[in-house]
């Protein structure tokens, strides 16, 4: 899936302006109850800002009074500038860039390198949850064989009216072990652990349902 079908359009978005004073940045915040706003010269995305940031400063140079503090520019403020990502990025990879930086949001941009809109980490991640199939039943077993023994699994799931809705390997370092994680829906899960069971597989985890409900 592409990163423009789950970004937040800028027609959508409340964002400052670099000659905003920190005080309208604080107000603007505060009224739409998110943590930081972005930042934008006519469709140039400059960064974002966050209410934290301008206490933070604040407190740590201890510059006269606060009210004369937050006169001055957002421009002054503005920190973490997140480089832009496009909305043919896939989620795989914006999800990669949440990872190694620690950001609310992304901002996205068009080939004229317009901002266009951002997307968010609850965005991102609930997309993730819905396409892995987070919030259903979960069976795991150990092979040594994947290619077959995942025929054979497949085969028992279908003829007891099971839909897979994720497979996952993972490499277990232990004498060439595997773990095959499957995600399903089906109306008695149970019955089809128990059918994997008498065809010999071993099941190393089963979650009727999900821990994140």
């Amino acid at each position: 899936m592409r990163i423009k079908a789950i970004m937040t359009p800028i027609s959508a978005l409340e964002i400052l302006s670099p000659d905003d004073t920190a005080a309208q940045a604080i107000e603007r915040i505060d009224k739409n109850g998110f943590l930081s706003l972005p930042v934008a010269s006519g469709k140039k995305f400059i960064g974002f800002l966050s209410k934290q940031f301008i206490y933070d400063t604040y407190f740590k140079t201890h510059e006269g009074d606060l009210e004369t503090f937050l006169e001055r520019p957002v421009s002054a403020f503005i920190h973490n500038r997140v480089e832009p990502i496009s909305p043919d990025y896939f989620v795989e990879e914006a999800a990669n860039i949440f990872f190694k930086n620690k950001v609310r949001f992304l901002p996205v941009v068009d080939e004229h390198d317009a901002f266009v809109g951002i997307v968010t980490q609850k965005s991102l991640f609930g997309i993730l949850t819905r396409i892995y199939g987070l919030y259903d039943p979960k069976i795991s077993i150990l092979t040594d064989d994947f290619k077959g023994t995942l025929n054979k699994i497949t085969e028992v799931i279908s003829k007891n009216d099971g839909n897979i809705t994720n497979i996952a390997l993972l490499d277990t370092e232990v004498m060439g072990i595997q773990e095959i994680s499957i995600r399903l829906e089906a109306a008695n899960v149970e019955r089809i652990v128990k059918k994997l069971e008498e065809k010999g597989f071993k099941i190393r985890e089963f979650v009727p349902s999900s821990r994140l409900l």
